[in-house]
């Protein structure tokens, strides 16, 4: 009986010790908030994928259906983690080749107030560019200006008014 709670305690070792959850595992597939926030929202909410149980018979039996109800659960709050990081603009890289990792090593900085440009949304990216020239031509840089204006244009073009916020 000895040897039979050993394996199961070495096999829950094993699957548990298998997760791994930070930034670097990560990119950024859209428009979204930082993967510090939407990993905080996703976590208070991951929860709500666990399911209870109950079982009656042998202390065995109900130990044994205790282990397989939490062996489900890490695997449906996964499963929640990653749909909702997902919805969140963030998507699980292949090993090393997340956002943290790629921008450490190119000595590119993050992205602007934790949000990428909207991936297909030329309106979203222009609006976001119209802002950054902006405050550069408030700055005092006159490519800048030149480049709001030509945006500005596109963007009235398209029945969009851009204003500063």
């Amino acid at each position: 009986m000895k040897i039979k709670g050993r394996m199961a305690l070495a096999a829950v070792a094993a699957l548990c010790g298998c997760q791994t959850s930070n930034q670097a595992d990560y990119m950024q597939i859209g428009y979204g908030p930082s993967f510090d926030v939407a990993h905080a929202q996703c976590e208070l909410q991951k929860g709500s994928a666990d399911q209870g149980y109950i079982a009656i018979g042998s202390p065995g039996f109900v130990a044994g259906a205790g282990i397989g109800n939490a062996l489900g659960n890490l695997a449906a709050e996964d499963q929640y983690m990653k749909n909702c990081l997902i919805l969140s603009g963030w998507k699980r890289a292949p090993h090393g080749q997340g956002d943290a990792a790629a921008a450490v090593a190119s000595g590119v900085p993050p992205t602007t107030y934790g949000i990428a440009r909207a991936p297909g949304s030329w309106i979203n990216t222009a609006l976001l560019d119209w802002s950054d020239a902006n405050n550069k031509c408030i700055a005092g840089d006159k490519t800048a200006c030149a480049t709001k204006a030509k945006l500005g244009a596109k963007l009235k073009a398209a029945g969009i008014n851009p204003s500063p916020v």
